[in-house]
């Protein structure tokens, strides 16, 4: 399962006017589709719940906040989300249509399952609905044997105080559904979290809990897994689903995002 240890994890511009003259804002990589669709795996399997909060949609984000992170990949307290706050006016950009670059795409029978952009400002940070990611779930294979009854859920995540990796993968989750009606602040159609200090960054920038959580893949998660008894439930899921096929795709979005580079971990279109 060492090769999983390449993997992760996860409209609104300033103002609609010049959307054409301006350039396209970049997204956050956790909602390109690859990237997207493993987390939805891992967070499905774990607790269906939980993957109905993740974003519906995704949305570029803010052009003065991007610019911010993409030069402060390492410090997000150089990027407070209170003075970009204004940013996230809820405007659609209706600039022209852009899609995402070729090293973010996948199989298009997997890509149509992932958030397509916003096109109004109630669908930014929309979550999922239990329906949708049933649907989802089926699409990508996932058998409901495969799901973590409570008990193992629980164990998983465990209580305060928790281990180190046990406080990542609940960081993470945290940050993956982060959708409207489910946090103070929702950022998720955004692919950004907010940390304790109220800094704004991507799901996969520098440090952030869902890029660390690749290091879980080189053992314990393994060990969290056998320790809660769900190991075979894994096992199933990383053989039965597209999970294996998905991991290289998101792996090279991530690289272009700068993941592996001490980058922002965003990516921006391509526009015709």
């Amino acid at each position: 399962m060492s090769a999983l240890a390449t993997t992760a994890i996860l409209i609104s511009s300033s103002s609609a006017i010049g959307a054409d003259k301006a350039p396209p804002a970049p997204y956050g990589v956790g909602v390109t589709p690859a990237v997207y669709l493993i987390n939805f795996l891992l967070l499905y399997i774990s607790n269906p719940n939980e993957a109905a909060n993740m974003p519906a949609y995704r949305t570029p984000i803010p052009a003065d906040l991007a610019g911010c992170l993409e030069d402060n990949p390492l410090d997000p307290a150089a990027c407070p989300y209170a003075e970009y706050a204004l940013s996230f006016d809820g405007i659609v950009n209706q600039g022209k249509k852009c899609s995402l670059p070729s090293a973010c795409r996948t199989d298009p029978k997997w890509e149509k399952l992932a958030p397509g952009v916003a096109k109004n400002a109630a669908e930014i940070n929309e979550p999922l609905g239990l329906k949708r990611a049933n649907s989802i779930a089926q699409s990508l294979h996932i058998d409901k044997s495969m799901i973590l009854t409570d008990q193992e859920y629980e164990c998983t995540i465990g209580s305060a105080p928790r281990s180190d990796d046990r406080e990542i993968i609940f960081e993470c989750m945290n940050n993956l559904t982060n959708s409207n009606g489910n946090t103070n602040i929702p950022l998720s159609s955004y692919a950004l979290a907010l940390n304790d200090e109220g800094d704004a960054q991507s799901l996969c920038a520098p440090n952030a809990p869902c890029l660390v959580f690749n290091d879980l893949f080189l053992g314990p998660l393994e060990a969290i897994a056998v320790e809660c008894g769900w190991d075979l439930k894994l096992d199933r899921m990383v053989s039965e689903t597209p999970f294996a096929e998905l991991i290289g795709d998101g792996h090279q979005c991530q690289e272009l995002g700068g993941a592996s580079d001490d980058g922002a971990c965003i990516v921006a279109p391509v526009c015709p």
